[in-house]
């Protein structure tokens, strides 16, 4: 069995920034490139890991994203539901930005911080492993999550208001 391809992927607001990497290359990244974050920039990214696929002859991928909200989320659920990249394993992380600074720390101690180098971090915590429970997309799951956050915004305003209408009253 090959090894496989580790992809971290940088998530921001405009752009994804992609690294990909094996187990055998120390260093070196098989492929390292920028994507918009909208469904053209996420069909470039299926085009680009599905060519390395065909190339290198993988048989499993592991995608690893930060979880940065709103950002990431669309991109995650792109990964795991819709996108075949001719794999019979594929597995999306959504990883915890605490998670990979402290990989980061831990292990290259003068890092530096950008977006390149932050798709390494992502794809080389995938490869050293200990990983916690792969992504997955529920819709009751997310329409809850929803529900309890208007519900938590709500009960945040309405404690406001209640102890400003107390501190005026008193």
């Amino acid at each position: 069995m090959t090894s496989p391809l580790f992809v971290g992927i940088d998530v921001s607001s405009k752009h994804n920034v992609v690294c990909c990497l094996t187990r055998d290359e120390a260093k070196r990244p098989l492929g390292r490139f920028t994507i918009t974050n909208n469904r053209p920039g996420i069909q470039e990214l299926k085009d680009r890991i599905s060519k390395l696929v065909k190339k290198h002859g993988f048989e499993q991928i592991l995608f690893g994203l930060e979880h940065t909200g709103s950002y990431s989320t669309h991109t995650a659920i792109y990964l795991q539901q819709h996108l075949d990249f001719g794999v019979s394993d594929k597995l999306v992380y959504a990883l915890n930005p605490s998670l990979i600074k402290e990989f980061k720390k831990a292990n290259f101690l003068d890092a530096p911080k950008n977006d390149r180098v932050d798709a390494w971090y992502i794809a080389a915590k995938l490869r050293a492993g200990n990983l916690p429970h792969p992504y997955t997309w529920s819709e009751p799951q997310m329409a809850l999550q929803r529900l309890t956050r208007a519900r938590y915004h709500l009960m945040q305003d309405l404690t406001r208001e209640s102890n400003f209408l107390l501190t005026n009253l008193f």
